[in-house]
């Protein structure tokens, strides 16, 4: 959809570029007739000054030859002031080659010297500028040499050393040239620009109802299939490059449709399953450890809305706390994993809503998934209710123990009908006198029958209840207390509880299973921990008792009342003093495992200022 967006805003932005592009195609034909304006006025004013010289130049030059051949000065000096008199004209001059001013239309030019006026002479041929008038502005100046004639020989002298018999210097007003360049030159520039704005008008319609509008409307289907409506279509109008890019269009959004729809079923197929799961699942993305997806189960063990809880950072989610989890030893999968396919269990309390906290097994796995802009990696969580699991666990073995109290009672209680007849005809015989050797002999073999059946399922019932034996090795103690009680420095502290260490200088060396001697340490830490709901202190060490290796809890909680004391090793007996229902069993098992290896569990206690459980084992030489 990121992709529609982005082509529906760069097309909107088309027809303000096309425009730009036309008006920049204007502004450079503009450009482009100026310069041509100035070219045309230029040459327009050349051709004007051209014609108008070379026209009246030719009619002085046959007047003034005609009047020098009569010899006809008066008639001479006539016509150059009758042609200084001609409109569009401001001045004539007749030079001699020496450059004297000897025929003039205005008398005050008569007799001065112009030798900058008879350049022609060395160029031999006639020329024409545009130079300043004298105080009545710019003149163009057309100076004409009078060449030298076989007729004229006899005044001038020989062609050869006398070329030309003076110079013709007409002056004409350049404003009224230069004006009727200029209109001529504007003249064909306004054509040309009206010319050039129809050109760009039509080429604009046609862009606009062409290439614009075919790419607005498939603007505005980009934008609405980018807002969801999956049924919008562009409209195929032509046959040319836009249709086309239309009919592209329709088809990649029909795959879009299809490939949407797809993924729509399978998510929410994965969304099924993920739901049907008992154990609560979340999927973590490790980059910036927020939840992208939870099940049911999830929201069920926290008490929250799928809504509350997509987004959430994790350990805001799991913990209350604003930041990521600190660096402690406890295990945090969105930290410690760093393989794709790696696998990693560990034991969590998370925060449910209204503050309560639930103790959780988790096991997770990194995977990897491609964006299409480059990897993520995604932490999955499959946390388990272990409080849950614990009531079901118990519930479990009531059903159990029920089913078998039943079998039991169904076994036995058989039997010991038999041997109630038995007995009851036995001694009605013996009352009545009548008790034959035989018949007593066939009662107490009845009975001894019935007796070995029930020592049948006595036997069977052993036989059931023997557990796996662990396999029992040097264990060095010290290291299993601290790793064991490291693994709950963060579940300490989100308490308050400080946990102090004090370990034996000397290794102590015991003979158990590493994994019983670790559970014994957890739940022993682990009950003190409940014993603290508000804070406090746990003193955990480790000594040397003669022969016997000790490991001393100490904690700073509510202690345990007298009339408790004597049954806390019982099983399924729990007295939590954060008021959270317990399975019974943690105290029991240890007892148990302690025992097993030929040790002993003592508890002390004094209500209102803690208790202190010591275990004792054995030493073994290493």
């Amino acid at each position: 959809m990121d992709m529609f967006a982005k082509a529906g805003k760069s097309s909107r932005s088309l027809e303000r570029r096309m425009l730009r592009q036309v008006l920049l195609v204007a502004g450079g034909a503009s450009l482009l007739f100026g310069l041509l304006f100035l070219g045309l006025y230029r040459d327009r004013l050349e051709r004007e000054r051209a014609a108008t010289s070379n026209q009246i130049n030719q009619v002085l030059r046959v007047a003034l030859e005609n009047a020098m051949l009569k010899r006809d000065v008066p008639g001479l000096r006539e016509i150059v002031e009758r042609m200084g008199q001609q409109q569009g004209i401001r001045d004539v001059m007749i030079l001699a080659p020496s450059g004297e001013v000897r025929f003039a239309a205005h008398p005050e030019s008569l007799g001065r010297q112009r030798p900058e006026l008879v350049r022609a002479e060395r160029l031999g041929m006639p020329e024409s500028r545009f130079v300043a008038g004298e105080g009545k502005g710019e003149v163009l100046r057309s100076i004409n040499p009078v060449p030298n004639q076989q007729a004229c020989t006899g005044c001038h002298g020989q062609l050869e050393k006398h070329p030309i018999n003076g110079v013709l210097v007409v002056d004409y007003d350049a404003q009224s040239l230069k004006e009727e360049a200029w209109r001529s030159a504007a003249l064909f520039a306004l054509a040309g620009a009206v010319v050039l704005a129809l050109t760009l008008g039509v080429l604009w319609r046609l862009l606009r109802s062409r290439v614009i509008a075919p790419m607005r409307e498939l603007d505005e289907a980009a934008c609405a299939l980018s807002a969801g409506n999956l049924e919008v279509r562009a409209p195929v109008l032509t046959d040319d490059e836009p249709g086309r890019l239309a009919g592209s269009f329709n088809r990649m959004a029909e795959s879009l449709v299809k490939h949407i729809r797809q993924a729509e079923v399978q998510q929410t197929y994965l969304q099924e399953l993920l739901d049907s799961l008992p154990d609560g699942v979340r999927v973590i993305r490790q980059a910036d450890f927020r939840i992208v997806a939870v099940n049911r189960s999830y929201c069920t063990q926290l008490g929250i809305s799928e809504g509350e809880a997509l987004g959430q950072f994790c350990h805001l989610s799991s913990h209350g706390l604003a930041r990521p989890c600190p660096a402690t030893m406890v295990i945090c999968p969105a930290v410690e994993l760093k393989v794709p396919g790696q696998v990693l269990k560990c034991r969590h309390h998370h925060l449910a809503a209204g503050g309560r906290e639930i103790p959780v097994e988790i096991h997770a796995v990194m995977v990897e998934r491609n964006t299409g802009q480059g990897v993520e990696r995604l932490i999955v969580e499959a946390t388990s209710d272990l409080s849950q699991v614990a009531r079901l666990s118990q519930e479990q073995r009531l059903t159990e123990l029920g089913l078998l109290a039943a079998g039991i009672a169904h076994e036995i209680h058989n039997p010991l009908g038999s041997m109630r007849l038995a007995v009851d005809g036995l001694l009605r015989n013996l009352h009545s006198g009548q008790a034959a050797p035989e018949r007593i002999v066939d009662y107490l073999k009845m009975m001894s029958a019935e007796i070995d059946r029930c020592t049948g399922v006595t036997q069977r019932l052993l036989l059931l209840s023997r557990l796996p034996q662990p396999q029992p090795q040097l264990i060095t103690l010290n290291p299993a207390v601290s790793d064991t009680l490291q693994l709950l420095e963060f579940d300490a502290q989100s308490h308050g509880i400080v946990q102090t260490v004090e370990l034996e200088a000397r290794d102590l060396t015991v003979m158990a299973d590493d994994s019983d001697l670790r559970m014994v340490v957890l739940n022993l830490a682990q009950n003190a921990h409940h014993a603290m709901p508000g804070g406090g202190e746990l003193i955990v060490r480790t000594a040397r008792d003669g022969e016997r290796a000790l490991i001393e809890f100490r904690d700073s909680g509510k202690g345990i009342p007298d009339t408790d004391i004597e049954r806390i090793f019982d099983p399924f007996f729990s007295r939590r003093a954060d008021g959270e229902g317990g399975t019974g069993l943690g105290l029991t098992i240890c007892k148990n495992i302690v025992e097993r290896y030929d040790g002993t569990i003592e508890v002390a206690s004094e209500p209102g200022r803690g208790a202190v459980f010591r275990v004792f084992l054995p030493l073994r030489e290493g």
